[in-house]
């Protein structure tokens, strides 16, 4: 099962690394992917546009561009027939997507930025003090043992936890990693 969590630990996120994308056609995004963010929206395509941002997807020749992980907003989850549901998000079940045309939270990788992610939007599965990177043609973040030379934007894994996510009397948890973005 799919929880798809991604998450700032912090108590305060600066506001100038939250931003806005537009998924684009043909895509999907889930909370924990990896994106390369471009360029403001053009303005025909959102009117008065100042805020949202083209994103792609991670591949070598974007990987020297900012990076930002996809996160949990207040409108990811969907339901089967294309409705949201009202109250709290349910991380017990999959389906947490960004569909074509919706524009979804995302934090830029800035130095000292951490983030809370589930394990399964890592690539592997890390051990404290490995590293977390952006990878050519990889959807989420991959573990890596050291820094690879050229890539901008790498997480240190700081600790493991579990998240609680609810369920059934409120029992089950869903077991995460802590990242700290690193220069």
């Amino acid at each position: 099962m799919s929880n798809y969590i991604c998450r700032s630990t912090q108590f305060s996120t600066p506001e100038r690394d939250v931003i806005n994308i537009l998924v684009p056609t043909s895509h999907t995004f889930h909370a924990g992917q990896v994106i390369m963010v471009k360029n403001l929206v053009a303005a025909g395509t959102l009117a008065g546009n100042h805020s949202v941002w083209e994103a792609v997807e991670a591949a070598t020749a974007d990987l020297g561009l900012q990076a930002a992980l996809i996160i949990n907003g207040g409108d990811f989850e969907q339901l089967a027939d294309g409705r949201r549901p009202e109250g709290n998000p349910d991380y017990t079940s999959s389906g947490y997507a960004y569909n074509a045309g919706d524009v979804a939270p995302a934090i830029i990788l800035e130095l000292n930025n951490e983030f809370e992610l589930s394990a399964d939007v890592v690539g592997g599965t890390p051990t404290v003090g490995q590293y977390l990177e952006p990878a050519d043609g990889e959807a989420y973040l991959q573990v890596k043992a050291s820094r690879t030379s050229g890539v901008t934007s790498a997480l240190k894994v700081l600790a493991l936890k579990n998240f609680r996510s609810g369920g059934n009397f409120g029992g089950s948890f869903i077991s995460t990693y802590v990242a700290r973005v690193v220069a």
